[in-house]
């Protein structure tokens, strides 16, 4: 396995990405600069979810409020007595059956009494996600289903924040190192990719409604390289005549990606091949010149390959 960094970029349209239950669910924002966030753990339930749902496969963090001690009992684990190499053989045991533990490390119960519990960092990471220009939330009221109470000749309100549009764009980095800790393999890694991309889409939920991904590129490096760029995410702007705000949809703008074409162009013979998937109806510019990720990318190396996410 080589190291690799992950650009993945969606879009949502009136809903909420990623709501803060100590602010009244109201979407996460940065306020100083007004562009919108998202945690990486959110990004990482969209990938838990497709990959236990449509790839049939066992998970550590499920998304139930369980123990690390009574997830074990489900997985037919036990938290091993106390005694050298017994957390090791647990943790073999857990990278061998949770594909998540191996893509994203796990926090497991403490061996010993009194003692903490462990936390195991995965290879796979994820900066949290950032809007690429500014976005304002809408406050939203409407009548609600049933009445507040019995008795009552009225119906309650439901409030609800959301965005009207916004294109969110998450870094990432598979770390080499530590996947030969966690026995990360290359088939888990392509299954994630696939859950990024359709995961997101398959999000289909009242608040996640409309969420597209519209483009996933994979920098990988060369065998032996032990190096990243970095912020792939800062490379990349949206450029529109129209004001951030009165964005509205991916054909409001153009993706400006000159800048991340004249970075990977520079640490060019470190990489071996890129990647990519990209959703037709995204506008790609590097410079002055519209085209397609496909030309672009190969202005930086030969070997670049279409994502068959299917």
């Amino acid at each position: 396995m080589r190291r690799s960094e992950v650009l993945f970029l969606y879009d949502v349209k009136w809903g909420n990405p990623n709501g803060d239950p100590l602010d009244e669910n109201k979407p996460r924002m940065d306020e100083a600069t007004s562009t919108l966030i998202v945690t990486d753990v959110r990004l990482k339930r969209t990938i838990r979810d497709y990959l236990q749902n449509a790839c049939n496969e066992t998970l550590w963090v499920t998304g139930e409020a369980v123990s690390p001690k009574n997830r074990l009992k489900e997985l037919e684990l036990k938290v091993p007595d106390k005694g050298e190499g017994k957390l090791e053989q647990l943790m073999r045991e857990l990278y061998e059956k949770c594909i998540d533990v191996r893509l994203f490390g796990a926090v497991v119960p403490a061996v010993e009494r009194g003692a903490m519990e462990t936390s195991l960092t995965g290879p796979v990471q994820f900066r949290y996600g950032r809007s690429l220009h500014r976005v304002k939330w809408e406050f939203i009221q409407g009548t609600a289903a049933f009445l507040s109470k019995e008795g009552a000749e009225q119906r309650s309100f439901r409030e609800e924040y959301v965005v009207p549009y916004v294109l969110i764009a998450f870094y990432g980095v598979v770390n080499d190192l530590a996947a030969k800790d966690t026995g990360l393999r290359d088939e888990d890694i392509g299954k994630m990719y696939k859950a990024m991309w359709f995961g997101t889409k398959n999000l289909i939920t009242r608040s996640k409604m409309e969420q597209t991904p519209r483009l996933l590129l994979i920098v990988e490096y060369k065998d032996g390289v032990k190096f990243h760029h970095g912020e792939l995410d800062y490379l990349v702007r949206v450029e529109s005549e129209k004001d951030d705000f009165e964005l509205r949809d991916v054909t409001d703008f153009k993706l400006q990606v000159g800048d991340l074409i004249d970075s990977l162009s520079t640490i060019k013979e470190k990489i071996e091949k890129i990647r990519f998937a990209v959703d037709k109806r995204l506008k790609t510019v590097c410079g002055q010149e519209e085209g397609s990720m496909e030309t672009f990318l190969g202005k930086v190396v030969n070997n670049v390959e279409e994502l068959k996410l299917e």
